[in-house]
């Protein structure tokens, strides 16, 4: 629903003869992501989402093992469960599980939910302002806002960074308030 500054303004612009168009997103933030359907698709999300890894690491990994290169593209498209034509698909799935091997999975995964995300912010919020999570955070407040739509998943990397700057700022801010 529009407020009324904005109709005031929409209605005098469409007087002066400029078309006005509005429209907002249904959704913003992440979709859900579709399931892997393959079991290269899996070996490739794992990588992902347990190990941490991007599909431009993925295939800088790829490359001395297969001795042919990778595009993210293709990577992207087997994960969504596109049939490989090039390089036989055990082989890729055997090089797969080798980078797994080679690299130590995250704890707890290499995203953290995007309901966790909005539930931390949420407890953050009955205290701080957006600004002051920023500030404390060292992120921008735009992202700290997108957190707290509950559309985002955070690295876990970056989570851990965040999280203890933030409780700490939360508990000095509430102790000044109960203690004004």
């Amino acid at each position: 629903m529009r407020d009324a500054l904005l109709n005031d303004l929409i209605n005098t612009l469409e007087r002066h003869g400029c078309e006005i168009k509005v429209s907002l997103p249904a959704t913003r933030g992440r979709g859900a992501r579709r399931k892997a359907t393959t079991d290269l698709g899996r070996q490739i999300g794992e990588l992902r989402n347990n190990h941490g890894l991007t599909l431009k690491e993925i295939t800088q990994l790829l490359r001395p093992k297969l001795k042919t290169s990778v595009s993210m593209a293709t990577l992207n498209a087997w994960e969504k469960g596109a049939i490989p034509r090039m390089v036989p698909e055990e082989r890729l799935i055997q090089v797969l599980r080798e980078i797994a091997d080679e690299y130590q999975a995250v704890e707890g995964g290499a995203w953290v939910a995007a309901e966790e995300v909005k539930a931390t912010v949420d407890r953050w919020m009955e205290v701080m302002t957006p600004r002051q999570i920023a500030v404390a955070a060292d992120e921008a407040v735009t992202t700290i806002r997108s957190w707290a739509t509950g559309k985002h998943r955070v690295l876990r990397t970056k989570w851990n960074r965040v999280v203890p700057l933030v409780d700490q700022m939360r508990e000095v801010m509430k102790s000044h308030q109960d203690h004004p």
